[in-house]
């Protein structure tokens, strides 16, 4: 008996040790099976991803190259991403080690695109070029019907005319080979091509002897270029890389095929292993109850982490989502935290995240109401409940915030108070709702809470500024935003010393003010572009006209290298330095005046003037004034609009003017809209007036000064 038993449990020991050999067996097989399969995939994937990278690059160049105004930066990037492919593929150590012989192939073949990167540098160089001198000969033939008129008129009608019929064809047949050989990138259109007639060409009327010679220019840039622009194109876009890489990705593939094989046989090989190891089910089966209920365990674990708030232990916006469609007729209050962030940013996470446990806490404690609490947002909670069960839901907002203002927070020894804004829905998306609701409070100043109706539009809003943009990006586009220039009138004389450049935006054949579309602008990245035009069409009009200007200039003008450079290189490094005067604006946003005070000593260099704008407004200060060397001080207008109605204005004004003058700072004063005004400003004694009571802004600098003295 003894030995019956002895022998039965030798047989189990073994029968246990050889189901946990089979087990480990499959363990390691499958690891190495799975690892084998997902690094060659892998390798597989980046071979393929390589290759659509490197069409995408060959598609690319054709791009560029054949449109006109795709500059290289597609090139750039695809080159950068096919070279991060490669560069990825190369560090791959699984196979470096298992394919040896194909990493070396794959190492020639980053040497190959090595080299076609370099040909597609050397192309990209040409390509310039080239579409500069295409672009510009399809402009000079644009450009010719008006020269031939010009030469009309000023000459024998009969004899201009042939002579010009002449020129006419031959340019058109010259540019016509040209884009021919462009669009098909062959050579051989201009293979042939004669263009001595235009090298030979005289003619006594000099501008059109310059327009010949500007085009001859751009012809010889095209013939010269352009062969070695096609051969390079052929050497980029051959599939000699593209085969090579093909190659090696069936040559990986090929060991794949061959060590499945392998694999195959080892897997029947186990197969057959795994049924003489069924017996071992047959122990396994009673601890499949066990299993299920452990499983049951964790997956109202899971179900309980998906609903609620780690933090706070409230329900989450999960668990919010599934109680909307329980409720009849659900309403939403969302508390927010004010100011949250800088209880993060300067007591610290730790305390931060306490703040939120207690304000979950205290929430649930005063809402009296049957509810359901969850913190839907960093610092959002939201209460739900039915609307029909609340008598009045302002009044439970009202001690929500009362409790919160009251309430002193003690943690870690910091002592501080909190306060809440609340926005209230019971219009679906409630979410949605409450939070523009909420946006509307932290927008005001006094408001706590707010009950979301229909009349809170935003939509309409986002919709107007939206429209907003298409019109400054169809504007800047079009060059539709323009310089008008308003006078700026000695007080005392009466005499229009020089204009300020003001923008305004033609749009439906109406002229605007830029005015409503600079916030607009800033939120779009388009300011700079508006400053870049009015400086450039300002510069155009008055390079050649005896006239002074004021020209505005934002901090974030002053700050951007772009716009410096132009400024130097236009208005400061130009005849018209002397003539300029440069007006910035102060906001709150400037926290350091050093770049101001270093704009202004260059400007000064070029004997350019400076002046503050708007002074008097919500920003402005003293002490800056003191330290940056400014010529004019203009005065804001909503002081001078009101100084011959409001004393306090008329007495800030006075003070300003006075400072002014101490410091030997000559003065301007905006919007004077009458004489009333302008008779203060006078006897205050600011130095220039300016104003539709002498002139609206105009497009022209013309201004009539017989009127304005009048």
């Amino acid at each position: 008996m003894k030995k019956q038993i002895l022998n039965f449990r030798i047989k189990l020991y073994l029968l246990v040790i050889f189901g946990l050999s089979i087990v480990f067996l499959l363990y390691k097989f499958n690891t190495y099976t799975q690892s084998y399969f997902l690094e060659n995939n892998k390798i597989q994937k980046e071979f393929s991803e390589i290759k659509g990278k490197e069409l995408k690059l060959k598609y690319n160049i054709l791009i560029t190259s054949l449109y006109m105004y795709i500059n290289n930066d597609l090139v750039v990037r695809s080159i950068k991403s096919l070279k991060k492919d490669i560069k990825e593929l190369l560090g791959n150590e699984y196979f470096k080690t298992q394919y040896p012989k194909l990493y070396e192939e794959f190492k020639e073949y980053n040497k190959k695109i090595d080299k076609k990167i370099n040909l597609i540098y050397e192309f990209e160089t040409l390509n310039a070029p080239i579409k500069n001198s295409i672009m510009y000969l399809a402009n000079l033939l644009d450009e010719l019907p008006r020269m031939s008129a010009k030469r009309v008129k000023k000459k024998n009608m009969k004899l201009t005319f042939k002579q010009n019929n002449t020129y006419a064809r031959e340019m058109i047949d010259v540019i016509s080979s040209i884009f021919l050989a462009r669009n098909s990138f062959d050579k051989d259109f201009i293979k042939d091509l004669d263009y001595k007639f235009f090298e030979d060409y005289k003619s006594e009327d000099k501008e059109f002897q310059r327009f010949n010679k500007v085009f001859v220019a751009n012809l010889n840039v095209f013939v010269n270029l352009f062969p070695r622009y096609v051969s390079l194109l052929k050497k980029i876009t051959n599939n000699d890389t593209l085969k090579f890489l093909e190659h090696i990705q069936a040559e990986h593939l090929k060991l794949i095929n061959d060590k499945i094989v392998i694999i195959k046989i080892v897997s029947y090989a186990l197969m057959v292993f795994v049924l003489f190891s069924m017996s071992v089910v047959v122990f396994l089966m009673f601890r499949l109850q066990r299993d299920y209920i452990e499983l049951k365990r964790l997956n109202e674990q899971l179900h309980f982490s998906y609903i609620t708030d780690k933090l706070t232990g409230l329900y989450n916006r999960n668990k919010f989502e599934e109680d909307l469609k329980v409720y009849k007729n659900p309403l939403l209050m969302l508390v927010n935290i004010d100011k949250f962030k800088n209880i993060n940013d300067y007591y610290g996470v730790k305390i931060g995240d306490e703040v939120l446990k207690r304000v979950a806490h205290y929430l649930k404690s005063i809402v009296k109401v049957k509810a359901d609490f969850y913190r839907l947002g960093a610092d959002d909670f939201g209460i739900l409940c039915e609307k029909d069960s609340v008598d009045n839901i302002k009044k439970i907002a009202e001690e929500i915030i009362e409790f919160f203002d009251k309430k002193e927070f003690l943690i870690d020894g910091v002592a501080f108070h909190i306060s809440v804004s609340i926005g209230i829905s019971s219009i679906p998306p409630l979410i949605e709702n409450a939070d523009i609701a909420l946006k509307k409070v932290k927008k005001s100043t006094r408001i706590k809470y707010m009950v979301f109706d229909s009349k809170m539009d935003v939509k309409s809003e986002i919709e107007k500024n939206i429209k907003k943009a298409n019109i400054l990006y169809n504007a800047i586009s079009k060059a539709k935003i323009v310089p008008y220039f308003q006078p700026i009138i000695n007080t005392f004389t009466k005499e229009v010393e020089k204009y300020e450049v003001l923008a305004r935006v033609i749009h439906d054949d109406k002229v605007e003010s830029i005015y409503p579309y600079l916030q607009i602008a800033k939120d779009n990245k388009l300011y700079a572009d508006i400053t870049k035009l009015i400086l450039m069409q300002t510069y155009e009009m008055i390079k050649d006209e005896n006239v002074k200007v004021n020209v505005n200039v934002s901090i974030d003008d002053i700050l951007d290298e772009d716009i410096f450079d132009l400024i130097k290189k236009y208005y400061l490094e130009s005849e018209i330095a002397s003539r300029v005067t440069f007006e910035i604006l102060e906001s709150e946003a400037v926290n350091d005046y050093k770049e101001i005070r270093e704009f202004v000593n260059e400007v000064k260099k070029y004997n350019a003037s400076v002046a503050i704008d708007d002074f008097g407004s919500g920003y402005s200060n003293f002490e800056h004034l003191i330290n940056l060397d400014i010529d004019y001080l203009k005065v804001d207008g909503s002081l001078i609009k009101n100084i011959h109605t409001n004393k306090n204005a008329y007495e800030a004004v006075k003070i300003i003017s006075l400072f002014a003058k101490n410091l030997n700072v000559k003065t301007v004063a905006e919007f004077v809209a009458n004489k009333e005004i302008y008779e203060k400003v006078k006897e205050i004694g600011l130095d220039y007036s300016q104003g539709f009571y002498f002139s609206e802004p105009k497009p022209y600098f013309k201004s009539d000064i017989k009127n304005i003295k009048k």
